[in-house]
């Protein structure tokens, strides 16, 4: 019906299901409000793990009481271990201790007891444990419940048995590992009282006092002050309705109104009402204290208020307002010892531990000993100096024998160099068998490697040289060019790599009669990332002198970095060079040439810092100059559009010192029209001017993967599946070619063996003679047509041929029937034989 129902008397947990009562609440606390306040209390010293006991009689609601305890602990993540039951009240020193057996049964597995029943009844329980002595050093502590409003005015009766007014020593003792939690006494009830009093004499009740005269007047119960407090409440959620338009009647606005809201009870305290629509109720946290005017006796008082609706929880917080006596410990027990309530987490393990330790000792003993062996190791692997290279077992050229570099060179000068040996030629006019060679070279243990000369009188060898000659010696990777070793004996002061057969990526594209197409190009972009990216991840770090004359392309079209690391080892050259002999250096003034072509590919950032000098590199760096080759592989016109010499110097000082108002100089990306769009985006990034801005190499790499889409790793491997996909087409036409050589071949034979007898075919076919053979006796058969001079005069040549057609074939399907042998037809004339080529005696007559 959606009317609103406020009771000030129910009390049935049944009721807080708003499933069934959607527009009922109530201003009478329900018995099972109390579980929130017990749950609190135990959260608020963390006491998770207790033990239950509870009267279960059906004359007493402790069981329903129970019950919703339960359900409440576990929400709120008390564990409830142990869980036992009483069915008749207990009355100490009437009837035999229940819990002496409960507690037996519970104590070595809980340190926190909860008991709910009548406060007479957990008399019993103190008691047991007090004679069990468990409450001696402070460890179990027991929480008492109970249902009944506590009494002002007697707080020594609950440490007395019923109708008991003796004190007894062992129950005092015993109650000081004692918390009680009992709703709250009303704290201005007697003014309530008086004013219904006074109410009750006036119009419209009129109800005498004859108890005025005495200065008594009438008992109120509480039910009146929870009915006042339903009125209160009704009214006010009214008043917010009718203020905003709603409708009065609406049961379910009404409720919701008065959900969640807190207002002053009758009763002198503040309530909540919570999500059910349930006055949450006021209880008290009871601890055991000496009574007032007995110091020496003692009693239960208020030791904690619990504040309503303040936890996010639901719970009402816990609010102590008196100290605690924790005993001799002086602080609360826990509810789960250290060790576990029967010492299993203190287990000995002493010869485990004496064991794990030893192995521990051992291990660390093992690693100390490899890590000192490793150490001893590579000491000796750097004062081996493996990389170290006699100059005299390289096989060189005679000084008077040796062309400058670029020119051709004979093979009776270099008898050990073969044809696929020596590079690219970038003059077209050279012939293959006798290539440029631009690097000078030497034979070292039977094969040609590169010799570099290092501008140096001397090479003090110290350990940094040494490290960086071992890490250079132990860089392997199919897109680096090897390091050999180095000689340092003066003068022949050089560096010792892998020979390229082939020249760098700069003799390629100044050869025209090379041509780069796309997949060329992704092959050799794909080798320089790669190299790149195993640099960047290596203990270098970084290439810090990339450029076109530095990235080497060998026999089988891979590209090889070279020309990185060694620092240590180059330091303090009288002249500081890159390979193929472009120098770091910018002319003064007044110096009119400058071959500083290499410096066109350094980042910005690194021209600034040295010029005459490599100096250190940067990962950032490397990605700049990997932007110049990508954008030189695309346009074939230099690093910046133009390769003339002497633009050289200005572009370098445009670079290095940018114009504040425009964009930094950069390579024209007009040439590059044709190019992908993805590919003239990543060079934009790689030439940011801020090197953060930048994508590492790895990003480079995604960026550019489109143009790898389908292909083999390198060009090599794409020259053979192309060259196997050709074959593969190649065999298809073939077979497709047989097929229709064979048919043709059938249908030749079958006009030859039209035109001439069966065997003398075949004798021709396999280029036999064939003899002329003599027939006695044979049965010749002429036709002719009768008048076939006037018709054919009188038809025309179509109808001609069709006639004759249809009637030799007419012929030749008789004769199939037969032993004969069509000779001839000329005309209108038609001629068969019997008895021959093959002899049928005399059936031919």
């Amino acid at each position: 019906f959606n009317l609103p129902m406020i009771s000030y008397f129910c009390t049935d947990y049944e009721a807080t299901d708003k499933r069934n009562f959607p527009t009922f609440a109530r201003t009478r606390p329900p018995d099972t409000q109390i579980s929130k306040s017990v749950a609190s209390v135990l959260l608020a010293f963390n006491w998770t793990q207790i033990t239950f006991f509870y009267l279960n009689s059906n004359e007493f609601e402790f069981g329903k009481i129970g019950q919703t305890i339960m359900t409440v602990l576990e929400e709120s993540g008390v564990q409830v271990t142990l869980t036992r039951c009483w069915s008749q009240p207990y009355h100490h020193g009437y009837m035999e201790n229940p819990f002496l057996k409960m507690v037996q049964e519970t104590y070595q597995d809980t340190r926190i007891y909860l008991i709910l029943g009548h406060h007479y009844e957990h008399l019993g329980l103190m008691l047991a444990l007090e004679e069990l002595k468990l409450l001696e050093n402070g460890e179990y502590w027991v929480v008492g419940v109970d249902i009944e409003q506590y009494d002002v005015d007697l707080p020594e009766k609950y440490l007395h048995g019923l109708l008991r007014d003796d004190t007894d020593l062992r129950v005092t003792r015993a109650y000081r590992n004692y918390f009680g939690v009992v709703p709250s006494p009303p704290r201005g009830f007697d003014n309530f009282t008086h004013q219904v009093n006074a109410y009750l004499e006036k119009p419209p009740f009129s109800f005498p006092n004859p108890l005025v005269q005495f200065g008594g007047f009438k008992t109120i119960r509480a039910e009146a002050a929870y009915l006042y407090d339903a009125v209160h409440l009704y009214a006010r959620a009214l008043i917010v309705i009718l203020s905003e338009g709603g409708d009065p009647r609406n049961g379910t606005d009404v409720i919701a109104r008065i959900k969640g809201s807190h207002y002053m009870s009758a009763m002198g305290y503040m309530v909540y009402m919570d999500n059910n629509g349930d006055a949450e109720g006021n209880y008290t946290l009871l601890s055991r204290m000496p009574l007032e005017r007995k110091p020496h006796e003692y009693g239960l008082y208020p030791a904690g208020i619990f504040i309503l609706g303040e936890n996010g929880n639901g719970l009402p917080k816990l609010r102590l307002t008196s100290m605690i006596d924790w005993g001799p410990r002086g602080r609360p027990p826990i509810a789960v010892p250290p060790c576990g309530f029967r010492g299993e987490r203190c287990i000995s393990h002493t010869m485990e531990i004496l064991g794990g330790v030893t192995g521990a000792l051992c291990l660390i003993l093992v690693l100390v000993s490899l890590v000192l062996y490793r150490n001893w190791k590579y000491e000796q692997e750097l004062d081996s100096l493996l990389w170290k290279v006699d100059f005299k077992d390289i096989l060189m050229n005679d000084s008077e024998q040796t062309p400058p570099l670029g020119t051709k060179i004979a093979k009776a000068i270099h008898p050990l160099i073969r044809t696929s040996q020596v590079s690219l030629s970038s003059n077209p006019d050279a012939d293959f068998r006798y290539s440029s060679i631009y690097t000078p070279v030497g034979i070292y243990k039977g094969r040609v490697f590169a010799i570099k000369k290092v501008a140096k009188k001397s090479v003090d060898i110290t350990r940094n040289m040494k490290k960086e000659l071992k890490i250079m010696r132990d860089l392997r990777h199919d897109n680096l060019n090897s390091f050999i070793g180095a000689c340092t004996d003066p003068p022949n002061i050089c560096i010792i790599t892998e020979y390229c057969t082939r020249g760098s990526l700069k003799d390629i594209m100044e050869n025209e009669d090379v041509k780069l197409d796309n997949m060329f190009v992704a092959s050799l972009v794909a080798d320089i990332l790669r190299g790149l990216i195993y640099l960047h991840e290596s203990s270098l770090h970084w290439h810090g002198n990339l450029k076109a004359s530095n990235c080497l392309v060998d026999s089988r079209w891979v590209v090889k970095l070279s020309d990185f690391g060694l620092t240590e080892f180059k330091s303090g050259s009288d002249v500081f060079h890159h390979y193929l002999q472009h120098t770091f250096f910018i002319p003064h003034e007044d110096q009119t040439y400058c071959k500083c072509e290499g410096l066109l590919y350094r980042a910005p950032e690194l021209l600034r810092v040295s010029t005459s000098v490599q100096g250190e590199g940067t990962q950032k760096g490397d990605v700049y100059s990997f932007g110049i080759i990508l954008y030189e592989l695309h346009s074939r016109k230099g690093p910046f559009g133009d390769s003339s010499q002497h633009m050289t110097a200005d572009i370098l000082k445009k670079v290095i010192h940018p114009d504040p108002a425009g964009p930094p100089h950069r390579p024209p990306l007009d040439l590059l029209e044709n190019s992908f769009d993805y590919v003239r985006e990543c060079l934009k990034e790689c030439w940011q001017e801020n090197p953060e801005d930048r994508p590492d190499i790895k990003t480079v790499r995604t960026r550019l993967r489109p143009m790898r889409k389908g292909m083999k790793p390198n060009i090599f491997d794409n020259m053979i599946a192309m060259m196997e996909k050709y074959a593969n087409n190649l065999e298809v036409l073939v077979d497709e070619r047989t097929d229709q050589l064979v048919e043709e071949k059938k249908k030749t034979e079958a006009l030859l063996y039209e035109m001439l007898p069966k065997y003398v075919a075949e004798q021709l076919k396999r280029g036999h003679k064939v003899q002329a053979e003599n027939f006695d006796c044979v049965t010749i058969y002429f036709s002719d047509i009768v008048g076939f001079t006037a018709m054919s005069a009188e038809s025309t040549p179509l109808q001609v041929v069709d006639f004759l057609n249809d009637l030799y074939t007419c012929f030749d399907s008789t004769i199939e029937h037969y032993d004969v042998y069509k000779v001839e037809t000329i005309g209108d004339a038609y001629m068969v034989v019997s008895g021959l080529p093959v002899r049928n005696g005399d059936k031919h007559a």
